[in-house]
């Protein structure tokens, strides 16, 4: 049986190591028929480095020998193209680069960081270039770049440049606050902008290929006078599954790792499907599985046979939350507010960023949330892109840092939103949850009670039940008798603990038309009714221990709870 690759991005290791790998070789034809100096962007955590580390492998003229064994079984090495072993691959790895301490700090970081893969270049052809020492005086990244282009001219042989995580130190800059920085390295003779120039020169002689990758287009336009060579092919439809599993290559992996049983594994695609599936990169295509998320579930259930006790995998949700603090600096709470609510967006989806007005333009808000995988595409609609969460993992991390300004303005303790779950989970009783809600409403201003709505009552709920995270939730989801506005079911490793599953429907009054509240009850408690009664709450929800409550605020004070179970 295959090992799961969690975690490893070496190519050359996962091949002879007896680990399972999802045949993307096939991409090479289609990248080989496109413009040669390629930007491709994907969020974190998406495969790219390892992508990145077979295109090495594939292209590398010192894997002649091991094409076979790295290749043979693959659509690649059935399907060879010309350019196979062909190239000097120059590796560079942007990742690490120091941007926390100032700007000599990250010029010699930058500049290191370019000089040491210089260095591991000329060690790896040392047995085809003719020096084979690297000079002393070399000490920036462009003057590197110029003396690879002359080692390769002098064995006339063509480089190809793969550079990963490309917009690394860009990134945490601007989280950072530290624009000036960002503008200072990438205009006139900032050396961020001098080394791609000099690539962009090397294109001239012998640098033939080269293929960018990163999560964002954030130096996109900024490198554009430098640097206008490269074709942007992130919302390619033919490269939107390039990166990530199809609904087909997981049905493959599940027959390469023994998961066999017809049950089991559709109750396994259906989990992963609402967790880890919706990424789409073109609206012509369909939706493809985060693959780091797809290997930790998989990993973890083939160890001891049984679902992990977390669904998300930590070390998503850490690196998901710094990226996402990039895109949280536009400080657009109207945009988050109906995202978290709604579950989507609408927008003119743009494709590079300029420093300059990159945060005056709503749109460029929207669409980072896109690029970072925060959001993907639905489809097209009357304002632009319609932009959606793409799954439960997504959703799970928008929770958590909106419950992070709840506990700053409210002093909110997860411990107390864990104790008043637990009631409902245990003994069905949501009054204590409603306490915490009621707190929250009393110290709101008169200025946020104005905007108060419906909307923001729901985001409340959300937010505090997303955060305890021992209820699967379900928002605004649509069934043939209408939309449920909360439906909490139990999850598969919590089912002894959690007796009870909730259908909530939420109302809000304004203070000034309380006197609309028994019109406002009737309404909601028929339509508990409705979704009592629909096919996706029966298919969902087991009828034993199922609470249906209507839930009415009023104002800022009041809050009534109606069980329908008892009219």
């Amino acid at each position: 049986m295959k090992r799961i690759p969690y975690g490893i991005s070496n190519f050359e290791v996962l091949r002879e190591k007896n680990y399972l790998y999802v045949d993307k070789t096939s991409y090479i034809d289609i990248l080989e028929k496109y413009a040669p100096y390629q930007f491709f962007i994907r969020p974190r955590r998406f495969g790219k480095s390892l992508f990145i580390s077979m295109l090495e492998n594939y292209y590398d003229m010192n894997k002649n020998d091991k094409f076979e064994k790295l290749f043979g079984d693959l659509y690649i090495g059935q399907n060879p193209t010309e350019e196979k072993n062909n190239f000097l691959v120059w590796k560079i790895s942007f990742a690490g680069v120091d941007a926390g301490h100032g700007e000599e700090e990250l010029r010699k970081s930058f500049n290191e960081k370019i000089i040491i893969s210089m260095e591991k270049f000329i060690n790896y052809y040392s047995n085809l270039l003719e020096d084979k020492v690297v000079p002393k005086e070399i000490t920036s990244a462009e003057i590197a770049v110029q003396y690879i282009s002359l080692l390769a001219s002098k064995i006339k042989k063509q480089v190809f440049v793969l550079i990963d995580e490309y917009d690394n130190f860009a990134n945490e800059l601007i989280t950072g606050g530290n624009q000036n920085t960002y503008k200072s390295i990438l205009h006139g003779e900032g050396f961020v902008k001098v080394f791609y120039k000099a690539l962009k020169d090397a294109t001239a002689d012998n640098f033939a290929r080269i293929f960018m990758t990163g999560v964002s287009p954030i130096m996109l336009d900024d490198m554009t006078s430098g640097f206008n060579i490269t074709r942007n092919y992130t919302l390619d439809r033919n490269l939107n599954a390039m990166l990530g599993f199809t609904r087909d290559e997981l049905l493959t992996i599940m027959d390469k790792v023994s998961l066999n049983d017809c049950e089991l594994r559709k109750k396994i695609c259906k989990d992963m499907t609402e967790y880890y599936n919706g990424y789409r990169f073109n609206e012509k295509c369909k939706s493809v599985f985060n693959p780091d998320m797809t290997m930790y579930f998989l990993d973890q259930y083939l160890l001891y046979n049984e679902y992990p006790e977390q669904m998300i995998d930590n070390n998503v949700k850490t690196d998901y939350g710094k990226v996402n603090q990039l895109a949280y600096n536009f400080n657009d709470t109207e945009a988050l507010d109906e995202i978290i609510s709604t579950g989507e967006t609408s927008t003119i989806l743009v494709d590079r960023f300029n420093i300059h007005t990159m945060y005056s333009e709503k749109e460029n808000f929207k669409s980072l949330l896109f690029y970072l995988g925060m959001l993907t595409i639905k489809g097209h609609g009357p304002s632009g892109t319609i932009l959606r969460i793409p799954n439960y993992v997504i959703k799970t991390i928008y929770w958590e840092q909106n419950f992070q300004k709840v506990n700053e303005d409210y002093n909110i303790q997860i411990k107390d939103v864990r104790d008043v779950v637990t009631q409902m989970r245990m003994y069905g009783d949501i009054k204590p949850l409603i306490e915490i809600v009621r707190s929250i409403l009393e110290n709101l201003s008169n200025r946020d009670l104005i905007q108060m709505d419906e909307k923001n009552v729901k985001m409340m709920f959300l937010t505090l039940l997303g955060v305890d995270s021992t209820y699967f939730i379900k928002s605004e989801n649509e069934n043939n008798n209408g939309y449920v506005d909360l439906m909490l079911r139990r999850k598969i490793q919590l089912k002894d603990i959690t007796k009870f599953e909730w259908i909530i429907e939420l109302k809000y009054i304004k203070e000034s038309d309380r006197n609309t509240f028994k019109k406002v009850k009737e309404q909601g408690l028929k339509q508990l009714q409705m979704y009592g009664e629909s096919k996706m709450v029966q298919d969902e929800l087991e009828k034993e221990g199922l609470k249906k409550v209507l839930i009415i605020v009023i104002g800022k004070k009041d809050i009534y709870i109606e069980n329908s179970n008892q009219q």
